[in-house]
Formats: structure tokens, C-alpha cells, sequence
């Protein structure tokens, strides 16, 4: 149980630090491409999260408020 933890804790920083909006140098992209890693920083700089079993993103924006 441990080991995957420790894993799920550095994707979710991972994707948190994508989120934030900081953005990788082209060089570290192409060393982490096809990763786990890759994929939760992608996820996060593009703003996709999932709510009470709804996934948003690019394609389907969360709802406005106005």
C-alpha cells in the first residue's frame, strides 16, 4: 500500500503544479513524455478535474455562474 501512496501523492503534486499554471521547459516535456508524470502535469495546465463524477476540461467547461 505504501508505494503506491507515495506515488499517487507525487502525481497529485505533479498535477496540482500544472494547475497553478507553471509551465515545463520543452526538454523536460520530451524526457517525461508518455509518463504518468507527463499525463498529471498535462492534465493540471490544461484544467482538467473531475467533480461528483463529472469530468471537465477543454471540451466540456465547467458551468458559469452568470
Amino acid at each position: 500500500m505504501g508505494n503506491r501512496y507515495v506515488t499517487n501523492a507525487v502525481l497529485h503534486h505533479v498535477y496540482l503544479w500544472g494547475y497553478s499554471g507553471r509551465a515545463l521547459p520543452r526538454w523536460a516535456r520530451q524526457a517525461i513524455a508518455g509518463t504518468e508524470l507527463h499525463r498529471a502535469w498535462f492534465l493540471g495546465f490544461n484544467g482538467f478535474f473531475e467533480q461528483d463524477g463529472t469530468r471537465y476540461g477543454l471540451a466540456r467547461p465547467y458551468p458559469s455562474t452568470q
